[in-house]
């Protein structure tokens, strides 16, 4: 799998890129609320797992199994999760006053990370 990014986690300091991943990383971005960290804690064939930190709030998400994949919100004033089925080709669409972040599983072992902002 490929991605618009690369593998290099600068390139989502600004809270928008598309990377891949193959092991456990740690990416900080512009969040809603000021600086957040999206930390991948797990990355295996078909399978991802990661921490979300911004302002005094925590959010996890972990998705196994082909074309599986984790979809977090973040918003000033909190956030949400949701985990299931997703096509790893669809970027998320961006969210007013939000950063989406989607984690897709790869049978090689290879997650792809989009992080959206408005």
């Amino acid at each position: 799998m490929s991605a618009a990014d690369g593998r290099d986690v600068r390139a989502c300091a600004d809270g928008n890129c598309e990377i891949a991943v193959t092991g456990p990383v740690t990416i900080r971005f512009k969040g809603p609320a000021g600086p957040a960290t999206l930390s991948v804690t797990e990355v295996g064939p078909n399978k991802v797992e990661y921490t979300v930190k911004s302002g005094s709030g925590r959010s996890q998400g972990g998705a196994s199994g082909p074309g599986q994949g984790c979809i977090t919100v973040l918003r000033s004033n909190g956030g949400g999760n949701s985990c299931g089925g997703l096509d790893d080709t669809a970027r998320p669409s961006p969210q007013p006053d939000a950063v989406v972040i989607q984690a897709t599983t790869g049978e090689d072992g290879t997650a792809i990370l989009h992080i959206v902002s408005d």
